[in-house]
């Protein structure tokens, strides 16, 4: 994978990554164990609050890109088998993030305690068929009154 023409903005907030899984694919995800992930397009929502902020972003594309062996958080195990399509992000200090993936979740399938280990949420994974549907699902939640919402596509070459 190739992207160097990728700026991730610094700042803190909440961001939804979204990803293209090609084909059907089981992936043993950590303590979850092995989940059956469908091909279609994903929506990973996380929180850039703390010291790195949205720097956390570069961490998911070096781990999706194989240039980061980590396995530390869920996602960290699907994104290798990924192609990162984009990214929104919110800047806030609020604690937004299990409402904005609450709302994605109420628009498209949930992947059941994926993401969600530290909170009471359903799953902070969602898949939709459509990319297009997904994107506007994703902006829509992230457009919370006041606050900057900024989305980043990205033209990843595998």
């Amino acid at each position: 994978m190739n992207d160097p023409d990728i700026t991730i903005p610094k700042g803190r907030g909440i961001y939804s990554l979204l990803l293209e899984l090609k084909k059907d694919m089981c992936i043993t995800v950590g303590a979850l164990g092995e989940i059956k992930f469908p091909a279609g397009y994903y929506s990973y929502t996380g929180s850039a609050r703390g010291g790195g902020g949205f720097g956390r972003i570069r961490r998911h594309l070096d781990v999706a890109a194989g240039r980061n062996p980590t396995r530390r958080w869920h996602i960290d195990y699907l994104l290798p088998h990924t192609i990162p399509k984009g990214v929104v992000m919110t800047t806030t200090d609020q604690n937004l993030e299990c409402q904005i993936s609450e709302t994605i979740g109420s628009h498209t399938e949930t992947i059941h305690r994926f993401g969600s280990s530290d909170c009471s949420c359903i799953g902070h994974l969602h898949l939709e068929r459509d990319m297009e549907r997904l994107v506007r699902i994703v902006t829509d939640a992230h457009d919370i009154k006041g606050l900057f919402k900024n989305f980043i596509p990205f033209n990843i070459h595998v």
